[in-house]
């Protein structure tokens, strides 16, 4: 006959395996809070913002915004960026930007990387429209651009890059930053799948599951189960990586539609493309320069 500690011993594990998830995702909230800051959000939410008033100034203050490929001014590289051709145009960028960074910035604080995270974010505001206007420049040569989606596209080349950085620093420090180009390669097969066809995707695609394969030997087999037991038994900490892998997996889908017409006008699938590369690169080269240095 059962003991009654026997019988209760089910009941038992069920409620010590509820109070361990409570108190994980317990410590994923007190972690959040004790590392966000105000001047952070303050920083976060000034992009909105900004969007917000120049979308509200008189058509022809925004006109003067739009940067011309053949008569542009330094200022206009930097200004087209934020501004926007109709509401569609900014409410999507605006929803894009509201739904990416929160993860990002989440994860890089939690991965006590919140100087780096502020530098980033700098850098694609100030320093990346410039880049992005100057090849349209030089590669389209004619017309005019206008809008947030390259920025917004290097937002989620960021995805990865705070993922990855967050694994390293919390998890694993055999998982590195590097390790996150296997995401990239498979963004830039559905891509390939998009534009050029089944046989360039499947070639992309073979690369990185043959580059998977190899991190899988570096990083060691039992260190990779490890990580991945010890991650899925973070409450809160192991959802947020899902939710940013899963924005990251959809960002093709998003920034590359197969027709790229759109009403009068057409998606600038070259800046979008600039965005994501520079946004996952950037970041990653400085990361590497900075592991070795250290």
């Amino acid at each position: 006959m059962s003991s009654a500690d026997d019988f209760n011993k089910p009941d038992y594990l069920a409620l010590e395996g509820m109070f361990r998830s409570m108190t994980w995702f317990g410590d994923f909230r007190s972690e959040v809070r004790e590392k966000a800051r105000v001047s952070d959000l303050v920083l976060i939410s000034s992009v909105p913002i900004l969007l917000l008033l120049i979308f509200l100034l008189p058509e022809s203050i925004q006109n003067a915004l739009i940067l011309d490929y053949g008569d542009y001014s330094i200022f206009n590289l930097w200004s087209s960026a934020f501004v926007h051709r109709g509401f569609d145009h900014f409410s999507n960028n605006l929803a894009a930007y509201c739904v990416l960074i929160g993860p990002i910035y989440l994860l890089f604080v939690l991965a006590n990387e919140r100087k780096l995270f502020r530098y980033t974010f700098l850098s694609l505001l100030f320093i990346l429209p410039f880049v992005i206007a100057l090849i349209n420049i030089a590669v389209l040569g004619s017309g005019t651009g206008a809008g947030f989606s390259g920025i917004g596209s290097a937002f989620f080349g960021l995805l990865p890059v705070s993922l990855f950085l967050f694994i390293h620093n919390k998890v694993s420090e055999k998982i590195e930053p590097t390790h996150g180009v296997v995401l990239f390669l498979i963004a830039a097969g559905i891509i390939a799948l998009t534009y050029s066809g089944v046989t360039a995707a499947a070639g992309i695609l073979l690369i990185a599951v043959l580059l998977t394969i190899y991190d899988i030997y570096q990083i060691g087999l039992g260190e990779a189960k490890n990580a991945a037991v010890e991650l899925t038994s973070m409450e809160g900490y192991f959802e947020l990586v899902m939710i940013t892998s899963l924005l990251f997996l959809i960002s093709p889908v998003l920034l590359f539609p197969q027709d790229i017409a759109q009403g009068d006008g057409a998606v600038n699938i070259l800046s979008h493309y600039l965005g994501l590369v520079f946004g996952f690169f950037g970041p990653t080269t400085y990361l590497v320069y900075r592991r070795r240095r250290q």
